[in-house]
């Protein structure tokens, strides 16, 4: 009788190591997020929510927002017993070059999220002639669309809310993320498109907060003392709006009423002040990218080609211009950090087979 089970368990033990057709896939994915901040924690919940419901395993690394801890997550994945299918990498300070020349020809595959290479640094690898085979997709909202459009919502709502100086302009401070992250950069464009079809608004200067609501709050503090006729403020993400309406209250300022500002991003908090008016424009839905991108990697593992829908390099509009009406209607659905039910397989093209496209959006979310 324990001859029959130790032989059981051995032959057991051997079938776990045999690949079976159809295995659930495992990603890891290589947040760059700090595990305390707001949005990248909403990213890891949304994606976690996605591979539940379509039974994918995956692993969330945190870099705390340090490149180089990125870079050592993605080094220690490789020394792994049991590699992951799939690596998610993010490509903030520009790290996925160095993560991507780091696992080719690791038999692990790498989907680019947010923010993607650029043809110049893809151009760069496959000259050191570095194999990207092994990269299999990129899904990154369309951020110049997004700070286009938030800029062109605050302009309207100036015209309609605040006087214009003597000679008809109005006076802008613009708040930036950084000088290297793509998302950053290309949200500046946004705006900077808008500027040019909008010469009453004069930008007064543009100044990189770095994502940081301290050192927002201290650039406005500065920049208001600078330019003390200057009633709007475009901030690149959520964080630097509040460390700037801070900096403008201080100084007796009104936000929403002889003062408007611009944010981005889905917080609780940036929610409820775009419900209260402190916010005057938010632009939020990015947070979900994750969640899509586990559903197209999952529609890869199951050989899908992505290129017969839509693309594997997919450039969004994720984001949506949240009124007052869905910032309530996101806070009952996301209140204390719930996820929606969402089926997620309603997106994918393994369970619609008869979808011919994606079609990633956060306004379904808050019907």
């Amino acid at each position: 009788m324990a001859e029959t089970i130790r032989r059981s368990v051995m032959l057991f033990c051997c079938l776990l190591l045999i690949p079976i057709a159809g295995w659930a896939e495992s990603i890891v994915f290589l947040n760059p997020g700090k595990s305390t901040e707001e949005f990248w924690v909403s990213v890891s919940r949304f994606m976690q929510s996605a591979a539940s419901d379509l039974h994918v395993d995956l692993d969330i690394l945190y870099a705390e927002r340090d490149a180089t801890k990125m870079v050592a997550n993605a080094r220690s994945v490789l020394e792994r017993a049991r590699q992951p299918d799939y690596l998610i990498v993010v490509n903030e300070k520009q790290v996925a070059p160095e993560i991507l020349k780091m696992t080719a020809g690791s038999g692990i595959k790498v989907f680019l999220l947010l923010n993607s290479i650029s043809a110049e640094q893809k151009q760069a690898l496959e000259s050191a002639g570095v194999s990207l085979s092994h990269l299999v997709g990129s899904l990154v909202p369309n951020n110049e669309d997004a700070g286009y459009r938030m800029a062109k919502a605050l302009f309207s709502e100036a015209q309609r809310a605040l006087p214009a100086r003597p000679d008809g302009s109005r006076q802008l401070i613009a708040i930036a993320g950084d000088k290297a992250t793509p998302a950053s950069l290309e949200r500046e464009a946004g705006l900077r498109r808008a500027l040019a079809e909008h010469p009453e608004i004069q930008l007064t200067q543009i100044v990189y907060g770095e994502w940081n609501q301290q050192r927002a709050q201290a650039q406005t503090d500065i920049l208001l003392t600078r330019y003390p006729e200057a009633r709007l403020v475009w901030a690149a993400n959520d964080l630097m709006a509040f460390g700037a309406i801070q900096a403008a209250e201080a100084k007796n300022l009104l936000p929403g009423k002889n003062i408007l500002f611009a944010g981005l991003n889905n917080s609780r908090q940036a929610m409820q002040d775009r419900l209260s008016g402190r916010l005057s424009v938010l632009a939020a839905g990015h947070f979900t990218a994750g969640g899509w991108a586990v559903v197209m990697i999952h529609d890869v593992h199951a050989g899908k080609d992505l290129d017969k829908a839509g693309g594997r390099d997919r450039r969004d509009p994720l984001f949506a211009i949240i009124d007052a009406r869905q910032a309530k209607q996101f806070i009952e659905r996301f209140d204390d950090q719930r996820i929606p039910q969402v089926d997620f397989r309603q997106f994918s093209l393994v369970h619609a087979p008869k979808s011919r496209d994606y079609h990633f959006s956060l306004l379904p979310l808050l019907k």
